[in-house]
């Protein structure tokens, strides 16, 4: 998945690697990263390919399930490398900015502005949308002057609902939005839809002006995308940025 939305301030361009993409990037008994300074290294490997530095910057962060929102480049992103920062979601108001979020099964969300610059992309799990890193994003556009009505929400490829399984301790923060978002099952199982519940609750806090996409892409045993609970190693890479 990639795409390219013109806009009056540029071109934005956004999409998930996966599979197919990233394949030929480990080779013979090579494994995918397992530390977040690694996946950093690893994160700028792939897309220096397309994204030559220093023309462009690329970033990422040591992923935690929360609601932190780190903007890129700031006062502090002159930080040493082996010292990766911690958050979920990264944002920018500047061009080529490569910003990515690694997914398995969780949420990629792509926002961006079709009036003025501004591109992110947050990782949001069933933990970061309890918390409501998207809500948080959007929260704090509003309080900078954009509008609901310039801003475009997408979710990308996840773990769809007929495959995530989950118990009553993660359920009980997702019944109110009905049992099209958690719906029970047997034995205290409940099958949630992460997507459809970042959707509801965005629409709950800021009605519906926010255009929201939605192509319900399921990574679960899929050829193209990486899935935790099919036990791979593998990651997708969310990214996106604005090019001038």
């Amino acid at each position: 998945m990639k795409q390219s939305v013109l806009v009056p301030y540029g071109k934005i361009t956004y999409g998930t690697l996966g599979k197919v993409e990233l394949s030929n990037t480990i080779q013979g008994n090579q494994v995918f990263p397992k530390s977040a300074k690694d996946w950093l290294t690893y994160t700028r490997e792939v897309f220096s390919e397309t994204y030559s530095i220093p023309t462009y910057q690329i970033h990422s962060l040591g992923q935690v399930h929360g609601d932190h929102i780190e903007k890129f480049p700031s006062e502090t992103n002159h930080i040493p490398v082996i010292e990766v920062k911690q958050g979920d979601g990264l944002f920018s108001l500047q061009k080529n900015q490569v910003l990515v979020v690694r997914t398995a099964d969780c949420v990629p969300v792509f926002l961006y502005s079709i009036k003025q610059p501004f591109v992110s992309v947050l990782h949001s799990g069933w933990k970061g949308t309890q918390l409501g890193i998207t809500e948080k994003m959007i929260e704090k556009l509003i309080s900078e002057g954009f509008s609901f009505e310039e801003l475009i929400l997408e979710l990308g490829p996840y773990i769809q609902r007929k495959h995530y399984e989950v118990g009553e301790d993660v359920a009980v923060f997702f019944t109110e939005l009905g049992t099209e978002v958690c719906m029970p099952i047997s034995g205290g199982k409940f099958l949630l839809d992460v997507g459809l519940a970042i959707t509801k609750r965005v629409e709950q806090r800021f009605g519906e002006n926010i255009r929201i996409v939605n192509r319900h892409t399921d990574v679960f045993q899929s050829p193209l995308y990486f899935s935790h609970r099919t036990k791979e190693e593998g990651r997708n890479l969310n990214f996106i940025l604005w090019e001038s």
